[in-house]
């Protein structure tokens, strides 16, 4: 079955404000956003449309990995992730080249383990925010038994 389903994400800044807010209509509370790369590095407290970017994939990635593993009939305690991006700069471009994901994931049964370890290279296809994107990913798991 193939549904559709729109986002909408509302930026707004004024000439009195350093930073930019981001809202969303079903959301009750407003994420502050740098107005300023953070290839520039001038407020260390506020998000970076960057680390947004890299959340994204992030959050992408876990949530494609729960769903999987809920069909699978894989059962874990936790998941955690650190995502690392590589930025190359020139004087007339910058890019995002290379995304290191590194997915840690608590299962409950040793027996799961390959089957769980085969589930991270499959989530790849699945996360839809990295599907639109052109960048090499690479992905180191680890996963724990309790």
């Amino acid at each position: 079955m193939v549904t559709s389903q729109q986002y909408q994400v509302d930026l707004i800044w004024k000439e009195d404000q350093i930073n930019a807010k981001v809202s969303a209509v079903v959301f009750s509370n407003a994420i502050e956003v740098a107005s300023h790369s953070c290839l520039k590095n001038l407020n260390e407290d506020v998000w970076s449309a960057e680390h947004l970017f890299i959340a994204s994939i992030e959050s992408s990635y876990m949530t494609a990995f729960f769903r999987i593993a809920k069909n699978k009939g894989i059962k874990f305690k936790s998941f955690s992730c650190t995502a690392r991006a590589s930025v190359m700069i020139g004087d007339e471009f910058s890019e995002i080249t290379d995304i290191i994901i590194r997915p840690t994931v608590t299962i409950l049964e040793s027996n799961q383990i390959n089957k769980t370890l085969k589930l991270f290279s499959v989530c790849k296809d699945h996360c839809l925010v990295l599907n639109t994107l052109k960048v090499r990913l690479h992905i180191f798991p680890s996963i724990s038994v309790t």
